[in-house]
Formats: structure tokens, sequence, C-alpha cells
């Protein structure tokens, strides 16, 4: 998401949002108690990737295998400094709304003399086989300071390399927000070879790449939140005029965007962000038509959109940024908002899920993931109040919240999990810093 959509998306939530600030955090109960509908019956119930941290999460990107994903990141709210921004616009000081872990981004440089800056830059994880979790978030070689960088896919010709990689790069050097191209690098590229493609002093942003034979690639993307495509037939050598696609895909623009192209085995797909009826941002799907007419869909299907908070301590916002593995498991963007929030620097938040295909091999994961008793086995799940680790080796630290996201309770190595002495009611369980589990206290 580039800049002038960020502005864009803040002005937006903050009015909406804004007058309902009333209590302490409660992130904890947000994230596990999110609820989405889902019309298309393909999919297995969504469920939050377990390495996500306090920062901003957007633009995901996960490759065909399932093995590689990519995030475009900032270290903060991405959202709740517009206020003080307009107030403070020269020298904005961003420290209360930074949210660890950095990641490596460089928070000083800047050409205005400021004592701090924020940018976006490309963070990676990575795992060995579709049955494992993520590995935590790492910083990436495509990290630049002050410059806003984002929006990573790319075709993998092994497992190990990139046969064509595309990024958006907004900084020194660009007209504004640019599509950068790239060939033949490994999975952690630098920026060394990169170069500006299709660029204009609009926003070119939300690139998905495909390559349709040995010497031809479509390209999809947005430009001032429209959405085009672009051919080259000589490998990335030279583009054709890109086109705006008319048919469906743009009913709602400038609210359609971050178009992802999927082949199911017999057909084009194309999977895109645009508003449903309550004017929240949801997820859609559309058949090609006419084969190898980038310009020919079929009627929008929705996909998911978001629910509510049970409990009712905080919203969800939107969903967005869709990329698919080649099984069509679905990973992408969920906003929060923090209704309950008496710190105005921390009230919205970006996370990255998945939602993954019925006849998908990433179903192992998902039945783990999404389990009551999660990754680190615990029973009885409902309890009267003992919650017994069937592998207590794996647990390092223990964290209770109630639905308020006050913590009630914190324990390292710990055998079990005691809540007799609290009210019946659910209850969520935060194990070793990272996953979320709902306990419930009957």
């Amino acid at each position: 998401m580039n800049k002038k959509n960020i502005f864009l998306l803040m002005a937006i939530i903050f009015i909406l949002l804004k007058p309902a600030i009333a209590q302490p955090p409660n992130w904890a109960a947000i994230k596990s108690n999110a609820t989405f509908i889902v019309p298309d019956t393909t999919y297995n119930t969504p469920y939050i990737q377990p390495l996500y941290v306090n920062g901003w999460e957007d633009g995901l990107f996960i490759t065909r295998d399932g093995l590689h994903l990519y995030s475009t990141y900032l270290p903060l709210d991405a959202l709740s400094w517009l206020f003080d921004l307009l107030l403070d616009p020269a020298c904005f000081n961003f420290n209360p709304y930074y949210r660890p872990p950095l990641l490596g981004i460089d928070t000083t440089t800047n050409i205005w003399g400021c004592l701090n800056f924020m940018q976006s830059d490309i963070i990676i994880s990575s795992r060995t086989d579709t049955s494992q979790q993520f590995n935590l978030w790492n910083s990436s070689n495509l990290q630049t300071s002050f410059s806003f960088d984002g929006g990573a896919h790319g075709i993998l010709l092994n497992p190990d390399t990139f046969d064509v990689f595309v990024f958006t790069k907004d900084g020194i050097g660009t007209q504004s927000t640019d599509i950068m191209f790239m060939r033949n690098v490994p999975t952690n590229p630098n920026t060394n070879s990169a170069v500006a493609i299709l660029s204009t002093p609009a926003q070119e942003d939300n690139p998905h790449i495909e390559r349709l034979n040995d010497t031809t690639l479509l390209l999809f993307f947005d430009r001032e939140r429209y959405m085009y495509y672009s051919i080259s037939i000589n490998n990335g050598n030279s583009w054709q005029t890109p086109v705006e696609i008319s048919n469906v895909l743009n009913d709602q623009a400038p609210y359609d965007a971050q178009p992802h192209l999927w082949n199911d085995g017999a057909n084009w797909w194309v999977y895109f962000c645009a508003d449903n009826l309550n004017g929240k941002r949801c997820i859609y799907k559309s058949k090609q038509l006419i084969s190898n007419n980038w310009n020919s869909w079929d009627a929008k299907e929705l996909v998911i959109e978001p629910d509510m908070i049970v409990g009712g301590s905080g919203n969800v916002l939107a969903v967005g940024e869709p990329t698919l593995t080649q099984w069509g498991d679905l990973s992408f963007v969920v906003v929060y908002g923090n209704s309950n929030s008496t710190d105005t620097t921390d009230v919205f938040d970006a996370d990255p899920w998945i939602m993954t295909k019925k006849s998908s091999p990433l179903i192992t994961v998902n039945s783990n993931v999404n389990n009551t008793n999660s990754i680190i086995n615990i029973y009885p799940n409902p309890s009267s109040g003992i919650f017994i680790f069937k592998d207590n080796k794996s647990v390092k630290t223990v964290e209770v919240f109630n639905l308020l996201g006050e913590l009630i309770l914190s324990e390292t190595n710990a055998k079990q999990i005691n809540l007799q002495g609290f009210p019946k009611g659910v209850y969520v369980a935060r194990i070793n810093g990272v996953f979320v589990n709902k306990l419930v206290r009957d």
C-alpha cells in the first residue's frame, strides 16, 4: 500500500472510529475473537498466521509453493498518527506510535533533519515444508533507507530462485510510486539489478506478474487505484502500453485494487479487493471469460468479508491484499480497530491471515492452528479451571488475558494453566509469545 492510499484509508477510519475510544487496549481479545463471513465454501475457516507481530503487516505475498511469505512492514500503528501528523507535518514525532520489532528498518535517515522518520520495508519469512509454521519475520535484502518499499511478488524458477520479481518503490529517484523489475534473483534478493518499469508521475502499486510462455510476461497492477494490465513479449525488456481493465474489476474504482491472478488448472481467476454494500473492504474473485483476454471477466464473487469481534472489543475494518498458493490457499491481510482504546497511539493494527482450501496440503497446518487446543495441545478445553499441556517441554511462557485484554496470569515453564480462581467464561492464552489460544472455563 503506497503513501497516498495509506493517507486516504487513515482519514476514513480515523473519522469513523475516533469517537468510540474509551478503555484500555485489548488486542489479544480482538485478534482471537475476529470473525468473518466466507461465502466461498471451498475454503476452511480463516486463522491468523502465528508469526504476526505488533507492527503493521500489509501487502502480503505468498509464493505458489507456500514456502515463502513477504510483507510490506511498518513498525508502528500505521493509521493512528494521522491526527498528530496534521498538527506537525514538518517533523512529526513517530516515537509514541512505534510498535516493535523494528526488523532492521531505518527510522532516522531523512532529508529534513528530523529526529525520526518512518518508511515501509519488505520483510520475509520462510519454511522448508508446508506442514510447518512459518519462521518469525526477518529483515530482507530489499530494505533501503528513506524509501517506501513494498508490493513484493515473483514467479519461482526453482525453490531458491525467482525467474522474475517485482516490487514497488517510492522515494528518491522515483517519480511517485514505481514498479521495480528484476530477473533471476534469489528468494531474498537485493536491489542491485532492479529497474523501474511503466513509470509515470501517477502511483503504480500492487504489482502481480505471471509468465505466459518462454518470452511473454503479464503484469497486473494498480494505477491511482484503477486496475491495469500490461504485456511484455521480450521477457520484460519492454512493456506494452498499459490497458485499464473495464470489465467488472473497476466497477467501484477508485476503490477496487490489489489484483492477484491464479490459475485453477483450467481457468484464470483474478482475486481483488473492493467494498461490500456496507462499505467494508472485502476480497472478491472473478473468472476469465475469454481465454487470453485480460479484459474479459465474469461477474465478481464474494470470497470473504469482515464480520464482527465476538465480545465487541473492537472492529474488523477490512480484509485485503489477496495472494494465493498453487493450491488456492488464500493469504490476506486483516485490519482491526481497537474501539475501546484510551491510547490514541495504538488504535489500529494489520496482521497476516490465511484461509486454506479444503483440498490443499496446507490443511495439516490449518487443523493444528485453528483447533482450539492449537499447536501446544491443551486439554481439557472447556475445563472447570485446570488446563494441561500435552507437551509441557515446549511451553516457555504463558500469558492469559480476559476479554478486556487485561493480563490476568503470566508464568514461565508451566505444566498447566490454573483458572480456578477466575470467573467462568472465555479467556485468551498466548503461548511462547506468539500464538493465541482460546480457553473456555465452564
